[in-house]
């Protein structure tokens, strides 16, 4: 099943969208969860992410590395407070504990941390659990938590102040494939060809890696064939008129001293 791309305006040129954990919660998932716009130009869509597999989230020769998704959470039982990760193809499964996501607020001493949000990560295994084949494909999984699930008092237009409470149920997913592997390597390479060869060339390296250039040495090579171009070359001309002349000479003094 595709997963079509956004109808919304995009960012301008040469932008891309790189959020943090603290934007994503407070600006993205916040604003979602209490049913608010999300800023202009930025399109998330709202999918159930469990009914999608990975590669259709993110086909080859998307124009970006990674893509964004709100879901809701389901419960892997009627009764229990365990989520679901299972998929028709296969299941997501958490790595490592979650991590809490803080944002700074001024305090009578400087400046604390407040949590807002908490972070986990998953990866895709095809198959049926628990022996599932462990693929390239990751997910970030942003929830709120603490002061993010604060209620919010709103003024809509000229009724009184409202009250609203954010929903617990709304996730933010952000979904990529592992950097340096050979799916990740030939999604860059399947860049459309209507894109300009500098986009090209920054999607590649982010899928790749940063590359180093040492521009110290590139430019003593540069300046090494500037000199060489600008250093006098003698002709060969010269070189004949030159022992010609040395060769008279030679003549003329053996015939003096004869």
């Amino acid at each position: 099943m595709e997963v079509k791309e956004p109808v919304k305006p995009r960012l301008p040129p040469g932008f891309r969208f790189r959020p943090t954990d603290e934007e994503l919660v407070m600006h993205y998932l916040r604003r979602r969860s209490l049913a608010s716009p999300l800023p202009a130009a930025v399109d998330i869509p709202d999918i159930r992410i469990l009914a999608h597999d990975p590669s259709d989230l993110l086909p080859p020769g998307w124009s970006e590395q990674e893509r964004y998704f709100f879901t809701c959470k389901e419960a892997k039982y009627e009764k229990g407070r365990r989520a679901n990760r299972a998929t028709g193809a296969g299941y997501w499964k958490a790595t490592g504990k979650e991590k809490p996501v803080a944002v700074a607020v001024p305090a009578p001493r400087g400046s604390q941390a407040v949590l807002v949000g908490m972070k986990r990560s998953l990866v895709f295994y095809r198959g049926k659990a628990p022996s599932g084949s462990k693929t390239d494909w990751v997910m970030h999984e942003y929830r709120l938590a603490g002061a993010g699930l604060a209620p919010c008092r709103r003024a809509p237009g000229d009724h009184a102040a409202a009250v609203s409470r954010p929903a617990e149920g709304w996730v933010l997913c952000r979904v990529f494939r592992k950097k340096g592997s050979a799916s990740a390597n030939a999604a860059a390479a399947a860049i459309p060809a209507d894109r300009s060869d500098a986009e090209g060339e920054r999607v590649a390296e982010d899928a790749q890696g940063a590359r180093f250039v040492d521009f110290f040495a590139r430019a003593d090579a540069d300046a090494a064939r500037r000199r060489r171009a600008s250093s006098p070359v003698v002709s060969s001309s010269c070189l004949t008129d030159a022992s010609h002349e040395q060769h008279s000479r030679e003549q003329e003094t053996t015939s003096r001293g004869a």
